[in-house]
């Protein structure tokens, strides 16, 4: 009896394959992504009590700007998932219509978060604009130029947290603004929230580890080994420079800079955005995608996390609800002596919970979440 193969088509987007052909185990770690975030933007809102456990607070904070770099990770993936078939045929057309459809897209995603920052001043989605604008100069990139571009668009932020403050009187710590276009500038790719330098880092990380066959076991264990040693070396070099205080074996204060503005550089949280932050934020990117793919290879697991799957591809729909939804109500109805650490991850999971539930509801009705079927009407 003869047997059929299927083959997985890389050309088909992960957004739109259908189950056969899409690395479901992407939108596993999106949705991991986005739970993260949920817990960093919520945290914004709800304060720790006095009373709360330490260890409570400490693991909330580590998902501070971790959760965000992977879902912008994981986005450069789907990226590069998205324009494959270009990489297949090296067709002109296929070429063409790659770049215009990274270009609407980023341009849609701008257009809605510059819109939604008014309601939300750390939105991410403009910034996710921006990044799939530039995407479409360079998608056509080797991954080898990808990574190199990356590592330039790191040591890119170094340059301007070194020149331009003291140059033009820019103060790094200023409120982003887009109250006139210098400002928005500086906010778009250096003063704000996730400013293309190094952000964009992410971005292109994503789109060269797109490159490589993620149906491959073997790949999946690359990046989690990657990823380890990516944050074991980012806490190597911080320990060297700020626990030992080796960085005072370097003259900054001969150069013109203050000891401690130089020593924030080898800092690992997001604001400076350095490039140690940027190693862990990979790193952690890293293990995410690669313990999501190792738990949806297997048609007994994926059928088991379905519906997490459902609420990774609906994760623009979702970031955007639990905005809206989430973070107003919590400042409307959570009176401010009822905030704890215990507040925070009751409605996180609660949240999450809900997600879930919508997702799948949605998805036995509809191939696409809300947003995401306007945004493919609108540019596609």
């Amino acid at each position: 009896m003869a047997t059929t193969t299927i083959v997985s088509d890389p050309s088909l987007s992960e957004i739109t394959a259908p189950s056969a052909a899409r690395l479901e185990g992407i939108d596993f770690a999106r949705a991991m992504a986005f739970l993260g975030m949920m817990m960093v933007n919520f945290h914004i809102y709800i304060h720790n009590a006095d009373t709360d456990p330490a260890w409570m607070t400490q693991l909330a904070s580590l998902f501070s700007g971790r959760a965000a770099a992977t879902f912008v990770f994981i986005a450069g993936v789907g990226t590069a998932l998205l324009t494959a078939r270009w990489r297949r045929t090296r067709d002109v057309a296929d070429r063409r219509a790659a770049r215009l459809s990274l270009l609407k897209r980023g341009l849609f995603l701008f257009i809605v978060g510059v819109s939604f920052r008014a309601q939300w001043p750390y939105d991410i989605l403009h910034f996710y604009g921006v990044f799939l604008g530039l995407a479409a100069l360079v998608f056509t990139l080797h991954a080898r130029w990808l990574v190199a571009l990356a590592i330039a668009t790191t040591l890119g932020f170094v340059a301007l947290y070194l020149f331009l403050p003291p140059a033009f009187g820019i103060d790094y710590w200023e409120s982003p603004s887009f109250h006139e276009p210098g400002a928005a500038l500086r906010d778009v790719f250096f003063t704000g929230h996730h400013p293309a330098f190094p952000w964009f880092a992410y971005f292109l990380t994503g789109l060269a580890v797109g490159q490589i066959d993620l149906h491959k076991s073997s790949n999946h264990w690359k990046l989690l080994i990657g990823g380890i040693l990516l944050i074991a070396l980012a806490k190597a070099i911080k320990f060297a420079a700020l626990d030992l205080n080796y960085i005072k074996l370097v003259p900054v204060e001969e150069w013109g800079y203050a000891l401690p503005y130089i020593a924030d550089l080898f800092g690992s949280s997001a604001y400076p955005p350095t490039p140690l932050y940027v190693m862990f934020g990979l790193g952690v990117g890293f293990i995410v995608l690669s313990l999501s793919l190792m738990l949806c290879a297997s048609d007994a697991r994926r059928k088991f996390v379905q519906p997490v799957i459902y609420a990774g591809q609906m994760a623009l729909t979702l970031y955007l609800g639990h905005v809206f939804i989430g973070v107003t109500g919590i400042e409307w109805f959570l009176p401010r002596e009822m905030e704890s650490i215990f507040w925070l991850y009751g409605i996180v999971i609660a949240f999450f919970i809900a997600s879930v539930v919508f997702a799948s509801i949605w998805r036995r009705y509809h191939s696409r979440g809300p947003v995401e079927w306007a945004m493919r009407r609108l540019v596609d």
